[in-house]
């Protein structure tokens, strides 16, 4: 006997509540997963090499389950980026080691050169205020004073104390080139002169010649072009690599190590703990010359610090 319409309508209802029952649980499995995802939001300085390590985070972070990478690089200064992490704000960038200890709270006085107990040091502070910093990158973006290399030849220059040494005598009479950040700071130029031993006066004397204030990348032009004779820089400029210039080794270790540590808002790596671990083998694929090498690409060639990151990381 064929069905009676009623049956029919019972069954098509039937059908339909399974149907339904079926879309809303699907709705509520996507939900679910949705509101497993956690938004990470990177951030950096802006300046060039910071740029670079957001985005070695940001693009690995992509890859990490449950995380939704957010890209908020350039964020600001050291000081806001701290903040802004400390307060959930922001939840990873880099940080430096030395910028923790001496320009970061609680802003430390005392001279800790070695680079592992530095570390230690200023992770426990961190973890003081809400923060987390993984294990750092093997490299240190610390100040150096570097010498035009004929200058260095014919002086024999080749140390700090062979600096101090050179001009305490009297020799005063060349270029030297510094940026602002590195003059104006207690611990860089007016620091080391101190530590060398060079006396008020003979720091005059220096100032009141060739001597240049001038912003970051410029001082190594001025010794290109014959202005300056020492000149101020930090390890990881690919500058570094001519061979017209020599480093002046800190034999007497006066400036801090600044090794790169991912920094963290401590409840986000408490909740995502595949963050750092995300995080550590591209901190320690970063020597010196690799950071040089990838900053001469952003700096020299013009690659975008996004695609630089990206490349460095097919390797990692």
């Amino acid at each position: 006997m064929p069905p009676t319409r009623r049956r029919y309508l019972e069954r098509l209802g039937a059908a339909g509540g399974v149907a339904v029952a079926s879309a809303l649980a699907g709705c509520g499995e996507n939900r679910a997963e949705r509101e497993s995802v956690t938004n990470v939001r990177v951030g950096s300085k802006p300046f060039a090499e910071q740029r670079i390590l957001g985005y070695l985070a940001y693009h690995r972070l992509r890859d990490v389950d449950g995380v939704q990478a957010v890209d908020e690089i350039g964020y600001g200064t050291s000081s806001e980026n701290w903040t802004a992490t400390a307060a959930g704000v922001k939840d990873v960038y880099w940080e430096y080691t030395g910028t923790a200890w001496s320009r970061l709270p609680p802003r430390r006085a005392e001279r800790v050169t070695d680079p592992r107990r530095l570390y230690e040091r200023v992770a426990a502070d961190a973890r003081e205020r809400g923060l987390r910093m993984a294990e750092p990158a093997p490299f240190s973006n610390e100040y150096v004073l570097v010498a035009d290399r004929a200058w260095s030849d014919r002086t024999d220059v080749t140390t700090l104390s062979e600096f101090a040494t050179h001009v305490a005598d009297g020799r005063t009479s060349f270029g030297v080139a510094v940026n602002e950040d590195f003059y104006h700071r207690r611990d860089a130029w007016r620091g080391v002169l101190d530590h060398y031993g060079v006396s008020a006066g003979t720091q005059a004397e220096l100032e009141s010649g060739g001597f240049v204030v001038t912003s970051v990348g410029l001082t190594y032009e001025l010794v290109a072009n014959g202005d300056a004779s020492v000149a101020s820089g930090f390890a990881t400029d690919p500058q570094l690599e001519r061979e017209s210039l020599v480093v002046l080794d800190d034999d007497r270790t006066y400036f801090l190590p600044y090794q790169p540590s991912p920094t963290a808002h401590a409840q986000t790596v408490a909740a995502n703990p595949d963050v750092f671990d995300a995080l550590a083998p591209v901190a320690a694929s970063l020597d010196e010359a690799t950071m040089r090498r990838l900053n001469r690409r952003v700096l020299v060639d013009g690659e975008p610090p996004s695609a630089v990151a990206a490349s460095h990381l097919s390797g990692v």
